[in-house]
């Protein structure tokens, strides 16, 4: 059972989000709830009702949380058993923090994977992952066959170089780099391999590519290039402050300059998929 827990606050932002998960929520053993964050009772039942006619989930259900929208959806993500958040641009509520730095994005913030539906939000049939190089590609992977699967999408599986390693030689041309990276036995290759393979027992086809250059240079580059529809990142627990500094910091540029959706893979997912 995958559950779904979708944010909705009238807005045109939020009912994008809607549309675009709607082919996955209108699936078989998917669970969705509505949430929505409004002191006013009435005008919360009037906001699923209008939801729910346009979603028509099979299983669906509505919890209402007197609070602004990013707390509503912090809060009910930690009560209840949800596997992703998804919602649209939500307004800020930041502007007296800006002068102290950054903040934290809502999906640095929520306890479990988010969905983010901004951009060119359309029905999800190309999928871009990000592999930083370690095994929790294999987690990223999990989840997005658990949409992908549904759609009928397939999958790329992205490692940006920063520079063309030595041993690859001057001649090596772009094209030729996973052939080249394949030979050196480095690991990230093995872990992409498996993540390819996660996704294809779930009938999900996937392909490995790898590009060279800056990270979100090259990330944004490939979007733009390869029509894709979703962008998968990961935001696993790194293992020192720093990491995880550096993780949010291009977590936040990501989120900043996709013009697509971002799924932002945080928790564990269970080894089955449902």
């Amino acid at each position: 059972m995958l559950k779904l827990l979708i944010y909705q606050d009238g807005s045109y932002a939020s009912q994008q989000a809607l549309d675009y998960i709607a082919p996955i929520a209108r699936e078989p053993q998917v669970a969705v709830t509505i949430l929505t964050a409004d002191p006013d009772a009435t005008h919360a039942a009037d906001l699923y009702s209008r939801a729910a006619s346009r979603l028509q989930a099979p299983l669906i259900r509505h919890v209402n949380r007197s609070e602004a929208g990013d707390t509503a959806l912090i809060n009910e993500a930690q009560a209840g058993t949800y596997d992703l958040a998804v919602f649209g641009p939500l307004r800020e509520r930041w502007s007296r923090w800006l002068r102290l730095g950054s903040p934290p994005t809502l999906s640095a913030q929520l306890p479990i994977s988010s969905l983010l539906v901004r951009g060119a939000a359309r029905h999800i049939s190309r999928v871009l992952i990000c592999a930083g190089g370690d095994e929790t590609v294999i987690e990223d992977a999990r989840l997005t066959a658990r949409l992908a699967r549904r759609t009928g999408a397939t999958a790329t599986i992205l490692h940006v170089l920063s520079q063309m390693p030595m041993v690859f030689g001057v001649r090596t041309p772009a094209e030729r780099a996973l052939e080249a990276f394949e030979a050196t036995g480095a690991p990230e290759v093995a872990n992409m391999r498996a993540a390819a393979d996660v996704l294809a027992r779930n009938e999900v086809a996937a392909t490995i590519k790898i590009r060279i250059g800056l990270v979100i240079d090259e990330i944004v580059a490939e979007l733009q290039e390869g029509g894709y529809d979703l962008l998968v990142v990961g935001a696993h627990r790194s293992q020192t402050l720093v990491e995880r500094l550096l993780l949010e910091d291009v977590t936040r540029d990501i989120l900043g300059q996709s013009p697509v959706p971002v799924l932002v893979v945080k928790t564990v997912d269970v080894e089955h998929v449902g």
